[in-house]
């Protein structure tokens, strides 16, 4: 008979990986997908006002810094899938 807050004589389980996901991985797929989300957005938006704009001309700016950022955080989304993908197994 043991006394209510007597220590255990079993041995401690070692720790566990807490289940789940990590916030941070969380963090990196929700700017991947917003980052996605720009990307495609402005590709159809471009996309459409030149197939229907026919008789005025449509021009657009290519900005480089929002290409590399947006880009990038598809990209680390995408690794981050890609490399949790292969530890599962």
């Amino acid at each position: 008979m043991s006394r209510e807050g007597a220590p255990s004589k079993q041995p401690k389980p070692e720790r566990e990986r807490p289940a789940g996901t990590a916030i941070w991985v969380w963090v990196i797929y929700a700017f991947g997908i917003l980052g996605a989300a720009i990307m495609l957005f402005s590709g159809l938006f471009t996309l459409g006002a030149a197939l229907l704009a026919r008789d005025v001309p449509v021009s657009y700016d290519f900005s480089v810094p929002a290409t590399i950022l947006w880009g990038g955080l598809l990209l680390a989304a995408v690794v981050t899938w890609v490399i949790r993908r292969r530890q599962r197994r």
